[in-house]
């Protein structure tokens, strides 16, 4: 397939929570639609790229962005241009702004178009325009930033509560104020006096209410952070808080904004004061346990499952006289109601036992769906193939209805398509699943010979384990009740 000689264009639409009317998806759409059909510019349906709600400050948090990117880098590439709104839809930040064009209209030779500010590229005073436009976009972009931040400050200094209606309250969109859920106000005030109760701790808490059938406000059981937002809330006393750092709840903030709230309170200020002091006390202790995350830290992480929750078993290191060992994270949570505590002296040799015996004596072992860590066998290859053709069909069916195409000439890639996929057809019947599936089992059983080695010697560094383990394990289901292990591998 040669290379696009003719304009074929995807579109890339974003839209912020702060835009206004102009920019919204419709309105861009039916706009760059216009510009494509005065300039001759064929739109490709299957590239057309919406963002809603969505800053134009990063790419990381613009999944539509990162995807055009990727799908732009394909050989052949599918589009020879990009068209936008403006340059803000883009990127509001210069940095990003000029990697991506540059990586576009140099390397790539994509055209990317403004169908409201445009520019001649051939032309040197380009240059200078579309820095400008870079420049006030980015502006505008802090500018709202910051207005944003001192709405949000002035707001909460006259009391007005900004966020979701915590549970126990209900908000009305239209006078703007929180209202008492009184059946869900009970459950808080329930919540707070079994808090300040000597023998209570937060894991027994969240045991009570899951206990009991008592749900969060989204229908989930409780667990220590959902649990500690509504005894960490001021919002339950009638006033309101707004911190530096949003959602990072830094409550130690030396410029947090407590003012009184225009809603009713659920809680008295003795009884918060109360909780408090117990949530001060509760943290004091359990601080010095607390540690930093490492990614490598063991190379069983995340790979151990709970057999009763399916969540995964976190990793305790080993202290002061108790050895290291995994709980299922759910359990200390409070979701789940079997704890699954094992030590590592025990689970380790288990598991590298299992492994030996796997490769050693040919198991039937558990291959799972995912076979990116093993070449794909030739039906993946002739499965993707018909998958091809499919996209193909819908081509040549569209350059027929949109008048590309003669008929005759639909007639002729049609036969030909229906030709080659009778013969990857026939090609798929001949190969045997249980045959490849017997295949890759035998390269695991390989794999695992070598596993073995690398993870039963205590000299071998372990963010090498780490990456051994993730590529070779999907899963390691660990049962409590029945002390076994269930092994699944890539």
């Amino acid at each position: 397939m040669t290379e696009l000689n003719e304009k074929k264009a995807a579109v890339y639409i974003r839209v912020s929570t702060d835009d206004q009317t102009e920019y919204s998806p419709d309105s861009q759409m039916k706009l760059c639609i216009a510009y494509a059909k005065d300039n001759n510019i064929d739109i490709l349906p299957e590239h057309i790229y919406r963002e809603n709600g969505i800053s134009g400050r990063t790419v990381d948090k613009r999944p539509q962005f990162q995807k055009m990117i990727a799908n732009a880098k394909k050989k052949p590439k599918p589009f020879n241009t990009i068209l936008v709104y403006d340059f803000s839809r883009f990127a509001r930040n210069r940095e990003e702004s000029v990697t991506y064009k540059t990586l576009l209209r140099k390397k790539l030779e994509i055209e990317i178009i403004s169908i409201t500010q445009p520019i001649d590229e051939k032309k040197k005073e380009s240059v200078i325009l579309e820095s400008i436009y870079e420049a006030m976009d980015e502006y505008y972009s802090l500018n709202l930033s910051e207005n944003v931040k001192r709405g949000k400050k002035e707001k909460a200094t006259r009391g007005e509560f900004q966020g979701v209606a915590p549970y126990g309250y209900k908000y009305d969109k239209n006078t703007q104020q929180l209202y008492i859920d009184e059946e869900k106000a009970e459950i808080v005030k329930m919540i707070f006096k079994k808090w300040i109760e000597p023998d209570t701790t937060i894991r027994k808490l969240c045991k009570f209410m899951n206990d009991t059938n008592f749900k969060t406000t989204r229908g989930h059981k409780w667990c220590d952070r959902s649990m500690k937002l509504i005894l960490q809330n001021i919002t339950y006393t009638g006033k309101v808080r707004f911190t530096e750092g949003g959602m990072k709840r830094n409550y130690d903030h030396p410029d947090m904004i407590i003012s009184q709230g225009k809603h009713p309170p659920i809680i008295d200020d003795e009884l918060w004061n109360l909780a408090q002091k117990k949530m001060q006390e509760h943290k004091d202790k359990w601080y010095k346990y607390k540690k930093e995350y490492s990614k490598n830290e063991h190379w069983l992480r995340g790979i151990i499952k709970c057999s009763e929750c399916g969540a995964s078993l976190s990793h305790v290191n080993a202290m002061k006289g108790r050895s290291g060992h995994f709980q299922c994270c759910g359990y200390n949570k409070g979701r789940c109601l079997s704890s699954h505590y094992i030590r590592d002296s025990v689970i380790i040799p288990t598991i590298l036992e299992q492994l030996k015996k796997d490769y050693s004596e040919r198991l039937d072992i558990n291959i799972g769906e995912n076979t990116e860590s093993i070449e794909l066998s030739e039906i993946s290859l002739l499965k993707k193939q018909l998958d091809r053709l499919e996209i193909k069909r819908k081509r040549i069916k569209d350059a027929y209805i949109n008048g590309i195409d003669t008929i005759n000439e639909y007639k002729e890639n049609k036969t030909e398509l229906d030709k080659e996929e009778s013969n990857l057809k026939k090609e798929l019947e001949k190969l045997n699943y249980n045959q490849s599936v017997k295949m890759r089992k035998e390269r695991t059983y390989k794999i695992c010979e070598e596993a073995y080695k690398i993870l039963s010697d205590d000299s071998v560094p372990p963010n090498i384990k780490d990456t051994l383990a993730h590529k070779l394990f999907e899963k390691i289901v660990y049962n409590k009740q029945e002390e076994t292990i269930e092994i699944t591998y890539k």
